[in-house]
């Protein structure tokens, strides 16, 4: 896939991220457009706005400009105007719900984590782009539906493959931050290697306290190689459900197709997303399981 064409693709997936991520946070929220600090970000927004200052400027010249050529009279109406039209202007951004919209998206945004360039290990990113295709595919499918109803069925189904797409990449990276930790490679090879040295020691050892601080020492390491080993089990489980969740994304794919008008019920579109969020509750527990791991190791 060329460049320029992966990175337009990779910019849609950001934003339907973005949109999921906003979709969210406005079911969580009743009163959503009334959050303090969106109306703070507003407030500053709009009390600084280019237009703000062009009201205040144009007041102070107008009337400066009437009171000289007509006397204070004709000045007053034109700075009344202005203080009128100057704080309604403000009032009005910030109570706009589309506004409000906006201060939320960008707000977000910062949440959106999804470059797969950031990926170093090639196998990795090869899978992310593919899942990537995939999501291009069934997103590109939805939208060029013929029929409202279907797309409308199908809404749910795409904010649930970009939040599989975004499992996808939070699990990759992850496998792909513990493949970089060369502290946890080097303690895999060498912790084995120090219980069995402090284990022969032990088997020598004549002082019952030194005996009883090496059991201790031996206990520790044991219980560290156990997590050691939990986590590299956990990395190679990860990598086989990228490649089986890849495989259902592609069986996602050709059943959407398969999916009609007659599916009057909606029976094969709920079944499919009960399938996406299965897959996506997957992949987020073992992203989870590995994060635990991770910081105890």
């Amino acid at each position: 896939m060329p460049s320029d064409i992966r990175k337009d693709l990779e910019k849609r997936a950001q934003e339907a991220i973005l949109k999921n991520i906003v979709e969210n946070y406005k079911q969580q929220r009743a009163d959503w457009n009334k959050d303090p600090n969106i109306i703070k970000q507003l407030r500053e927004r709009y009390t600084f706005h280019p237009i703000t200052a062009t009201l205040i400027g144009g007041t102070l010249v107008v009337s400066t400009a009437l009171g000289i050529f007509g006397g204070l009279l004709a000045a007053i109406p034109a700075a009344i105007l202005g203080i009128i039209l100057t704080p309604l202007f403000i009032y009005r951004g910030i109570t706009n719900e589309a506004n409000h919209a906006k201060a939320v998206e960008e707000m977000l945004r910062p949440k959106v984590q999804f470059n797969p360039d950031l990926i170093q290990d090639r196998t990795l990113r090869a899978k992310v782009d593919e899942a990537l295709k995939y999501w291009e595919l069934i997103e590109n499918t939805v939208s060029k539906s013929s029929q409202a109803s279907m797309r409308d069925r199908f809404e749910r189904t795409t904010r649930e493959v970009t939040h599989w797409l975004q499992a996808v990449y939070d699990l990759a990276a992850r496998v792909d931050k513990f493949q970089l930790n060369q502290v946890v490679k080097q303690d895999l090879q060498r912790v084995p290697s120090d219980i069995r040295n402090l284990e022969q020691k032990l088997t020598r050892e004549d002082s019952p306290e030194v005996k009883q601080q090496l059991q201790r020492t031996i206990a520790d390491k044991k219980r560290q190689l156990q997590t050691l080993q939990s986590l590299e089990d956990n990395m190679e489980k990860a990598s086989y459900q990228l490649d089986s969740t890849i495989s259902a994304l592609g069986t996602i794919y050709s059943q959407l197709l398969l999916v009609g008008s007659k599916d009057e019920g909606g029976s094969r579109v709920n079944r499919l997303q009960d399938e996406i969020s299965d897959q996506v509750q997957r992949l987020e527990d073992l992203s989870e399981a590995m994060d635990e791991v991770y910081q105890s190791a």
